[in-house]
C-alpha cells in the first residue's frame, strides 16, 4: 500500500509540475509578446519622427528628416542643364571617319550617362543632337555643380617616366604613353587594410593591352597623369598590370581624403571622353510639376494608407490590426530606403511605383487572412489555422510578386536606354515589392502570433468559448472527417 501510495503521489506531483511548467511557458510567451509589440510601437513612433521632423543636434550640426533627403527628378524639383559642342576642328575629331565620329560622340554621351547614374542621378538625361550633347541633371540648383558631376571636358594623357614627375613642364605627347579614350570607368574604393580610399581605373579591351605594355615597360618606375597638360599625380608602378584594372593610392583618408580621391576620379573620367568638348551654355531648369505634385503625392499616399488600414481592421479585426502595424512599419522603412539608396531619384512615375507597391503589400495580407479563415472554417484551431494560412498562401504570394519583380527589372533595363520615367518607376517598384514580401510573410506573421497569444490568454481568463476566434473575425467549424476532407480537396481542384 505504501508503494502504491508513493507511486500515486509521484504521478500527482509530476502532473502538477507539468501544469505549472505549461502555465510558466504561457506567461513567458505573453510577456515576450507584450515586449515585442511595445518595441515595435516605439520603433514606428521613432520612424515617424525621424521621417518628417528636422532638428538641431548642437550648435553646428543639424538633423534633416530622411524624407526631405530623397532625391527628386526634374519634373518635381527642376535642375540644371549644360550644352556641350564637339570641337569638330580638332585633330582628334577630323582624323576619324564619319562612322567613327558618330560612334565617338555617342560613346561620350554614354560615358556621361554612366557617370551621372553612378553618382545617384538616375533621372539625368543625356541627349545627342548631331555634334551637340545636352545634359540635364535634376535636383541641382547650381549650374556650376554639373562640372563636379561629369567633370570639365578635358584631354587625358598617361605618360611613362623613369623618375617621379613633379612638374607640368614634363608633359610630352611624343613620349611613351596613352590617352584616356580607352578608360571605361574611374571610381572610388575603400582599402580596409590601409584604411584609405583609392581610385580604381578600368580599361576597355584595347586600353587593357596598351596599359599592360606601358606598365610592363615602366614596372618599378612611374606613370604621370596629365589633364589638359596639367600634372594631376605621378604614382609609382609596382608591377605590370595586365588585368585591365588598376588602383591609384595617394594616402587619402578621412572625409578630406575622400573628397580628394573623388575629384581625381572625376578629372580622369572627364579626360576619357572620346571627342573633345566645349561647353556652349548652361542654366537652370524649372520644375514642370513642382511642390504641388509632391504635396498631392504625400496626401494621396497618406489617405490611401489610412483607408486601407481602416478597411483591414473592419474586415479582419485583430488580423487587420496586425496588418496595419506591418503596413505602417513597411511604409516608413520604404521611405528610408528611398532616401538612402543612391540610385533612387523620385519622379511622378516613381510615386506611382510607391503607391502600387503598398497595394501589393495589402494584397498579400488579404490572401493570407482569407486562407486563415478557410482553415478555421474547416475546423482547425486558431493557432493551427494561422500557421497553415501562412504556409499554404506562400506559393501564390511569392509567384505573384516574382512576376512583378521581373516586370520591374525589365522596366529598369529598358529605362536605362533613355526612358528615365520607366526606370524611375521600375526602381521604386522593385524596392517596394521586395520589402513588401519580407513584411507580409515575416513581420505580419510575428505580429499576428504576438496578438494571438495575448487574445488566447484573455480567453482562458474570461472563460468564454470562442472569444479569440470572434476577436480575430474567424469562425471555427466542426472538424471534417477524412472523407469530407478528401471531397473538399477534390472539389477545390475541380474549381
Amino acid at each position: 500500500m505504501a508503494k502504491s501510495f508513493n507511486k500515486d503521489f509521484k504521478k500527482g506531483s509530476g502532473s502538477g509540475a507539468a501544469t505549472a511548467d505549461s502555465a510558466g511557458k504561457k506567461k513567458s510567451r505573453r510577456t515576450k509578446s507584450i515586449v515585442f509589440l511595445t518595441v515595435l510601437s516605439i520603433l514606428i513612433v521613432l520612424a515617424a519622427v525621424f521621417a518628417f521632423v528636422s532638428f538641431d543636434l548642437n550648435a553646428t550640426d543639424e538633423y534633416h528628416s530622411y524624407v526631405s533627403t530623397i532625391s527628386l527628378g526634374l519634373d518635381l524639383s527642376g535642375g540644371v542643364y549644360a550644352v556641350y559642342n564637339v570641337d569638330t576642328s580638332s585633330e582628334e575629331y577630323t582624323s576619324m571617319t564619319a562612322e567613327e565620329q558618330n560612334a565617338a560622340i555617342q560613346g561620350t554621351a554614354d560615358t556621361m550617362q554612366s557617370l551621372l547614374f553612378n553618382r545617384g542621378y538616375t533621372e539625368a538625361q543625356v541627349t545627342v543632337y548631331g555634334t551637340t550633347i545636352r545634359v540635364e541633371v535634376p535636383d541641382v540648383d547650381d549650374p556650376e555643380r554639373i562640372f563636379d558631376l561629369v567633370g570639365r571636358p578635358a584631354s587625358l594623357w598617361l605618360q611613362g617616366s623613369s623618375s617621379q614627375v613633379t612638374s607640368s613642364s614634363s608633359y610630352d605627347e611624343n613620349a611613351d604613353g596613352m590617352d584616356g579614350t580607352h578608360i571605361s570607368n574611374a571610381g572610388l574604393s575603400y582599402d580596409s587594410t590601409s584604411g584609405e580610399y583609392v581610385v580604381v581605373l578600368e580599361f576597355d579591351d584595347e586600353g587593357t593591352e596598351m596599359f599592360s605594355n606601358l606598365t610592363t615597360t615602366y614596372s618599378g618606375q612611374y606613370i604621370a597623369i596629365f589633364v589638359n597638360r596639367e600634372l594631376l599625380i605621378s604614382p609609382q608602378v609596382n608591377e605590370a598590370i595586365t588585368s585591365g584594372q588598376c588602383t591609384i593610392s595617394g594616402g587619402w583618408s578621412g572625409s578630406t581624403g575622400y573628397q580628394d580621391a573623388y575629384e581625381l576620379a572625376v578629372q580622369i573620367m572627364a579626360g576619357s571622353f572620346a571627342v573633345p568638348l566645349d561647353m556652349a551654355e548652361s542654366g537652370v531648369i524649372s520644375a514642370t510639376l513642382g511642390g504641388s505634385a509632391i504635396t498631392a503625392g504625400i496626401i494621396s499616399g497618406a489617405v490611401g494608407l489610412a483607408l486601407i488600414v481602416i478597411y483591414m481592421m473592419i474586415l479582419y479585426k485583430m488580423m487587420g490590426v496586425a496588418s496595419a502595424l506591418s503596413l505602417i512599419y513597411y511604409s516608413f522603412t520604404y521611405l528610408f530606403f528611398l532616401a538612402v539608396f543612391p540610385w533612387v531619384q523620385l519622379t511622378l512615375s516613381g510615386i506611382a511605383g510607391v503607391l502600387l507597391s503598398i497595394g501589393m503589400a495589402v494584397d498579400a495580407n488579404v490572401i493570407i487572412f482569407e486562407r486563415i479563415k478557410e482553415e478555421a472554417a474547416a475546423g482547425k484551431a486558431l493557432g493551427t489555422a494561422c500557421a497553415l494560412g501562412f504556409k499554404r498562401s506562400t506559393g501564390a504570394i511569392v509567384d505573384g510578386n516574382i512576376t512583378t519583380i521581373f516586370g520591374a527589372v525589365i522596366l529598369i533595363i529598358v529605362g536605362s536606354f533613355g526612358a528615365s520615367a520607366l526606370q524611375g518607376f521600375g526602381i521604386t517598384l522593385l524596392i517596394g515589392i521586395v520589402l513588401s514580401l519580407i513584411c507580409s510573410m515575416l513581420l505580419t506573421r510575428v505580429i499576428l502570433y504576438a496578438i494571438r497569444i495575448l487574445a488566447e490568454g484573455d480567453e482562458e481568463k474570461k472563460n468564454k468559448r470562442g472569444y479569440a476566434q470572434k476577436l480575430f473575425g474567424v469562425h471555427r467549424g466542426e472538424p471534417m472527417t477524412d472523407e469530407e476532407l478528401l471531397e473538399a480537396s477534390i472539389a477545390k481542384e475541380a474549381e
